[in-house]
């Protein structure tokens, strides 16, 4: 798609049921019957003929039906106060319809009575948000361009926080009314302007429901609600009803793909369905954990996974995917970013934060991470916690794996486990999977799971955000220019207080040669590349990396020429210490991994030009040249978690 036509957003759901028409190859076909969590029967309407079909193959095409129907999409970071708590509203109105596959009338009048509201206008709200699971369908609908979302700065931030933990979060429990009056109090004796009562509203009614029930004293309520039972997690009836998310460090020692020489340990980032037991999604890294960690999983765990197998180069089965209802996460500062809450808000998700001190609410994943522990721990290149279990072995001389070949070994032991009987439900977590699609003994049959319309939505949505006005220049960001002719019509605009208008830029930290800007008045993102196209690849790290090189020669009017030299300087030192350090080679092994590694959505829907490991089917990768060879089997010993 060309840089200038932009990208709508599009959050519609898709879910394979009877009855759904799918264009493949030119032909229409309808789905008759599905088979299994794998295959179904589609008639070809033209020759009336039945075929047996693989799922994927269906979903892969069936994703683009109607789409082009669909209204476009807002961000969610474009919407106002006042719309963001109406949308809200309606979304708990509808919330007991959204229990029943197919509410009744009687049903829907009942609850329109109890709310207040005509029967028909809660079923255009349950219709609209049923569509695409997403808050942004409750929006009021108007005719032209909204755009009065504010932003605090960092001292009015600082002093609605201190408010908030310190009077909304006690056992006074004074009403947001008054937490609002001081705050307001608050910012005019320090000279600031008050934030709108509404934002402080939206603040407050962003606490997690037991942190608010907590703080305010209601200890008990909040034990009742969610102190988990003997044997069972809250809410994990069903398949993706929890989901839980961490990370961990890999104790195993890598070795860069040139010289096979060490950089030291990778990060892994595992979601898990917490009533299957199942993998939903991974993300391997040479960075510590960080909200992109969580995007590209969360992305990851949504989406099919048969192409992102074979583009990693491995054989086997791993259908598991869509959306999670709740994802259920530590209290790191990743997870608790307003990013990650929005984008979760946006695609329907809710997020639940694991109470302090009570680590059995995040037992399923870390389990499962303490079992992997373990398996790493047969391989060569190990490391151990404590320096007495070293002894005389050396990781660093025994390690032999890169980071491309620990994620294949990783996916292997993740299909594995999967075939697995786990000692907790008693059966293998795909056996629990299919139980829970096609129903068994007390579980009731959920179907297959819903998929993304459109997966580069699902990944804009995630993906780090900033507010940047846009000059003739363009836009910029870390010193950065970006500039296309897509956005030039959103120069010199100006909001009520006659100030540049700021819109909302996302980027992917792992290659910044281009941004994404958001135009609220085509409800579409641009897709804005470098300014100067002679600018090379980089990332947000090495781009740190150059500006801390530059303050360490004083120099602190640093620009954006400067910044690339620098770049350019800091990888030839670190080619010339790349046999003799291992930070070193730990830098330019991550840079190539960031430079290649195709996000899911990508990989999902073709718009990636390379294989990055040899397969049946090898491509050649544009960037980087070549194929890697897959020099290893899949051989894995079988193991159980609890």
């Amino acid at each position: 798609m060309a840089a200038s036509n932009g990208h709508q957003l599009k959050r519609r759901r898709f879910k394979l049921t009877p009855g759904t028409s799918v264009i493949m190859d030119g032909d229409e076909y309808l789905v008759k019957e599905i088979l299994n969590e794998k295959e179904c029967i589609v008639k070809n309407i033209s020759s009336n003929s039945a075929d047996i079909v693989a799922i994927s193959k269906l979903i892969e095409h069936a994703s683009s039906v109607t789409s082009h129907l669909m209204p476009a999409e807002s961000d969610l970071d474009n919407i106002s106060e006042a719309d963001y708590r109406i949308a809200k509203d309606r979304l708990e109105a509808i919330k007991p319809l959204l229990e029943f596959d197919q509410p009744r009338k009687s049903d829907v009048r009942l609850r329109a009575a109890e709310v207040d509201c005509h029967y028909t206008t809660l079923y255009n709200w349950l219709r609209a948000y049923q569509s695409t699971k997403a808050l942004t369908s409750l929006i009021p609908k108007r005719r032209g361009w909204n755009y009065n979302r504010k932003r605090l700065d960092n001292d009015v931030n600082a002093i609605v926080e201190h408010y908030i933990e310190n009077l909304y979060l006690t056992i006074k429990q004074p009403s947001p009314k008054k937490v609002y009056a001081e705050i307001k109090s608050a910012c005019i004796k320090a000279g600031l302007t008050p934030p709108h009562q509404s934002t402080i509203y939206r603040r407050i009614d962003r606490i997690p429901e037991e942190k608010r029930l907590r703080g305010r004293g209601r200890i008990e309520e909040a034990n009742n609600r969610f102190s988990i039972k003997a044997g069972k997690f809250p809410g994990a009836n069903t398949i993706l009803s929890v989901v839980q998310i961490d990370h961990t460090s890999v104790d195993l020692i890598v070795v860069d793909e040139d010289t096979r020489q060490s950089i030291k340990r990778i990060w892994i980032t595992v979601a898990i369905d917490v009533f299957s037991r199942v993998i939903t999604g991974i993300y391997l890294s040479l960075d510590a954990p960080s909200l992109t960690s969580v995007a590209m999983c969360i992305s990851h765990s949504i989406l099919p996974k048969d192409k992102w197998l074979k583009y990693v180069g491995i054989e086997g089965e791993w259908n598991v995917w869509g959306y999670p209802k709740k994802i259920h996460t530590d209290n790191g500062a990743d997870f608790r970013s307003i990013n990650l809450s929005d984008a979760c808000a946006s695609n329907g998700i809710d997020i639940e934060f694991r109470p302090v001190k009570k680590p059995n609410f995040g037992g399923h994943v870390e389990r499962y991470l303490g079992t992997f522990a373990k398996k790493i721990a047969e391989l060569d290149g190990k490391t151990f916690n404590r320096s007495n279990k070293r002894e005389t072995y050396d990781p660093e001389k025994h390690a032999n794996m890169t980071i491309d070949e620990i994620e294949k070994w990783l996916v292997n032991a993740i299909i594995e486990y999967h075939h697995t009987p786990h000692s907790s439900i008693g059966v293998a977590p795909v056996t629990q999977w299919k139980m829970g699609i096609e129903g068994g003994s007390g579980i009731m049959a959920a179907g297959l799971p819903e998929v993304p319309d459109d997966p580069l939505t699902l990944e804009l949505d995630f993906l780090p955000k900033a507010l940047r006005s846009i000059s003739g220049q363009g836009v910029v960001w870390d010193n950065i220019h970006y500039f296309s002719d897509g956005i030039r019509h959103l120069i010199g605009h100006r909001d009520s207080n006659g100030k540049s208008l700021k819109y909302i830029v996302r980027r992917d930290p792992r290659d910044i040669r281009k941004v994404w800007v958001y135009d609220p008045f085509q409800k579409l993102y641009h897709e804005v590349p470098y300014a100067d196209p002679t600018h090379p690849y980089t990332n947000k790290w090495e781009l740190d990396e150059a500006k801390r090189y530059l303050k360490s020669l004083d120099d602190k009017t640093f620009n954006e020429s400067a910044i690339f030299r620098a770049i350019e300087n800091m990888r030839e030192i670190e080619e010339q210490a790349r046999t003799k350090t291992k930070k070193a080679r730990r830098n330019k092994e991550a840079h190539a991994r960031r430079k290649k590694q195709a996000s899911p959505a990508k990989i999902y829907t073709g718009n990636v030009t390379n294989n990055k490991n040899a397969s049946t089917d090898p491509v050649v990768n544009n960037e980087t040249g070549g194929t890697d060879d897959d020099i290893w089997g899949t051989d894995i010993e079988g193991f159980e978690i609890e």
